[in-house]
């Protein structure tokens, strides 16, 4: 394990893009959190969260542990959908807020889109960048 270069991650992403993009007419939340989860050795979660009422809930996901649902929206999830903004945490011990649902939980990525959040989880510090930013919008515009 260890955090990924770049360039693989990169190809990582493609494979997974180009796996997805090939089941077209089948494109769901579980096919997605599935493809994803099943290349990053490092990811403990890929869920996606739906809004209901004050909470997030979870959707479908593919994890290491039962994820934690519902959540409040003061953590990384909530935050990221209320601000509407891509949310990426190198260390979930120093983000203020943070629901821990799995101990080995180190660094964590959020996108919003709809009424969602897809969250990532990583067992890596400092595992998500640009790159995870990159691809994972373009996957979320597959939907």
């Amino acid at each position: 394990m260890g955090k990924l270069q770049p360039d693989i991650k990169e190809k990582i992403y493609q494979k997974a893009i180009s796996k997805i993009k090939n089941l077209k007419n089948e494109i769901t939340f579980d096919l997605i959190c599935s493809t994803l989860y099943d290349v990053f050795e490092n990811w403990n979660f890929c869920g996606f969260y739906i809004k209901k009422k004050d909470k997030l809930k979870i959707s479908f996901h593919k994890s290491d542990k039962i994820p934690c649902s519902p959540i409040n929206m003061d953590g990384v999830c909530g935050q990221s959908f209320n601000s509407r903004k891509i949310i990426i945490v190198p260390d979930v011990n120093k983000f203020s807020g943070h629901i821990q649902c799995d101990p080995s939980t180190k660094s964590e990525i959020t996108i919003p889109f709809l009424n969602y959040v897809l969250d990532i989880d990583s067992k890596e510090l400092d595992d998500f960048d640009e790159i995870d930013k990159k691809y994972l919008k373009k996957i979320i515009e597959m939907i």
